[in-house]
């Protein structure tokens, strides 16, 4: 942060020094936070930068975008079997944002709120002003017992293979949300179609998932203690399944039919190019994680209590890779492998 007096800390002090609560913040007034890790604990860190144009629109509301970014880093932690305690944030905005009240206090407000519901505060950040990019960076950090981060990489055979809430809404949600902005023409025909045969409040529904993810954040000890891998789903299922496989050497077998969707989908979902879109499109922020069989009912009881919505989509077999299966456990073809920002 800034030295006393400049325009740049007396914008931080306005919009974010309210948030800052936690002396190690120091008020925001200091160049870092000074953090104590508790004894026994490990420190987890995530980052996530959300850029316009990529991960939101330039004209999305500033209150929803807030949401967003906290919420992406948060659903990392979360996989991890952390409990989110503080964040830094980093905007590169331009004048035009920087400099309206309107926005920055929605944007502001919203983050108090869901930093206020999701248990952490701010700790510092930076602040830059670009010409044209918009770009919003959230840095979160959380602790677990030492050394017991859940990994991406601890799968076995045998394991059964899990999904938290329902997956591709917000895949659905995107269309929505740019049929919204700039009309249906924007769409293919395919999706035209899709939203055609949603109602208004159905699309709003989906819009929403995509705007504001969910957290789960009440899966985070539990993922603690039962799961042997684990991450969020961001990229879209298939793509982050072929990425834990991977981390873990291990295959996957995932029944089609098991994957949880949204009830307002269910009547689409015989369409195979509904279902391909609904397990590549990304900003699910679902979590994706195996357990043990011998552990898998405990795991289930202790996350209905939690009230988090879970679904047992596959297992872990030996054979390397991931294999989509229909009722018949033949293998399907789903397209596309989730969403890559290094594709070609």
């Amino acid at each position: 942060m800034t030295p006393s007096g400049k325009a740049e800390d007396r914008f931080i002090q306005r919009y974010f020094g309210p948030l800052a609560n936690n002396s190690e913040a120091l008020g925001l007034h200091d160049d870092a936070a000074q953090i104590a890790v508790p004894d026994g604990k490990s420190l987890v860190v995530s980052t996530d930068t959300l850029v316009a144009g990529i991960h939101f629109f330039h004209n999305d509301p500033p209150a929803s975008l807030a949401r967003k970014a906290l919420r992406v880093n948060v659903s990392d932690l979360v996989a991890k079997g952390s409990t989110p305690k503080g964040y830094f944030l980093s905007l590169a905005l331009p004048e035009a944002q920087l400099r309206s009240q309107d926005w920055m206090s929605d944007f502001a407000v919203a983050l108090g709120q869901d930093q206020k519901a999701l248990g952490l505060q701010i700790m510092g950040g930076d602040t830059v002003m670009t010409k044209d990019v918009s770009a919003i960076t959230i840095c979160a950090f959380g602790w677990v017992p030492q050394g017991q981060m859940v990994k991406r990489s601890g799968a076995g055979v045998g394991d059964l293979l899990y999904v938290t809430g329902t997956i591709g809404d917000s895949a659905i949600g995107l269309w929505a949300r740019r049929a919204n902005l700039f009309g249906l023409d924007e769409l293919t025909g395919f999706e035209q179609q899709l939203l055609a045969c949603l109602t208004e409040q159905e699309r709003t529904q989906l819009e929403l998932s995509y705007l504001e993810p969910p957290t789960n954040l009440p899966a985070a000890d539990i993922v603690l203690n039962f799961a042997s891998s684990s991450m969020d789903i961001s990229d879209g299922l298939s793509g982050d399944a072929a990425t834990l496989s991977g981390a873990s050497n291990v295959g996957m077998e995932i029944n089609m039919a098991d994957i949880p969707h949204h009830a307002i989908l269910a009547p689409h979902l015989e369409n195979e190019g509904v279902r391909a879109r609904l397990i590549t499109g990304g900003d699910d922020y679902q979590i994706l994680c195996t357990v043990t069989s011998v552990r898998s009912k405990d795991f289930e009881i202790e996350m209905a209590k939690a009230k988090v919505a879970v679904t047992c989509i596959g297992k872990i077999v030996e054979q390397t890779g991931v294999r989509f299966l229909d009722g018949q456990q033949q293998e399907l073809s789903v397209g596309a492998n989730g969403f890559d920002h290094f594709s070609d």
